[in-house]
Formats: C-alpha cells, structure tokens, sequence
C-alpha cells in the first residue's frame, strides 16, 4: 500500500490518499506471439491483407475494431483465434487471442508467410 499527500489549493487541508500497488510474482508473465507482418504498412495495405485472407483463404472476420490509431480484426483460422492489427505506428501485425503458445506460433507464422508471399 502507498500513502500519499497531497495538498490543494492554498489554504485547503492535505488529503491523504491511499494507492494500493500490485505486485507481479515471479511467476505471473504472460507472453504473446505478435508478428509483425509490414512496419511500415499503410491502411491500404491492411485492407489488402483483410481482403486476401477474406478471398483466398475463406476467412470470416468475427469481431472489428476501428479506432483512430489502430483497427484491429479477429477471425478464426483453422480453428484459431487470430487478431490483424493495423497501428498508425507500428504497421500491420497479427496476434493470437489464446494462450496455447506453441500451437499458435506455428498457425501466426503460418498466416505472416501467406500474406508476405501474396503481397510481394
């Protein structure tokens, strides 16, 4: 737990407030396969990539979604649950939405080929 001061405006008492820190065990990590598939990668190309795997491969977007900075699409691909993310500032990369590590990082590098090879 911490303990803070902090004073308002003059003339006003201090207020204490009390901020309740979290602290991550050696053993609580998480680790994701990202792949980043274009760093430099426009919105275009994004929708290149969509359009391919939509065309192509028969894949069916399940979830969308569109910000300013970063849209992000999830669809399944034999069976996995795969996020393309395209960031203004880091281009286009996918992600795997589940914990199966191994498994995962075979169907992502599997996709990252695909689309590298369609759009050379």
């Amino acid at each position: 737990m911490c303990d803070k001061l902090f004073e308002g405006k003059p003339g006003t008492p201090i207020q204490r407030i009390y901020f309740k820190q979290a602290v991550m065990k050696p053993t609580e990590y998480s680790t994701t396969n990202t792949a980043i598939i274009d760093d430099r990668a426009s919105l275009q190309k994004f929708y290149l990539f969509t359009n391919q795997l939509s065309k192509h491969r028969k894949v069916r977007f399940t979830g969308k979604l569109d910000e300013a900075d970063n849209i992000e699409w999830n669809f399944k691909y034999r069976g996995y649950p795969l996020t393309l993310q395209y960031n203004i500032y880091n281009g286009v990369s996918l992600t795997p939405q589940t914990g199966k590590e191994s498994k995962d990082a075979k169907v992502v590098n599997e996709v990252v080929v695909l689309l590298k090879g369609k759009s050379a």
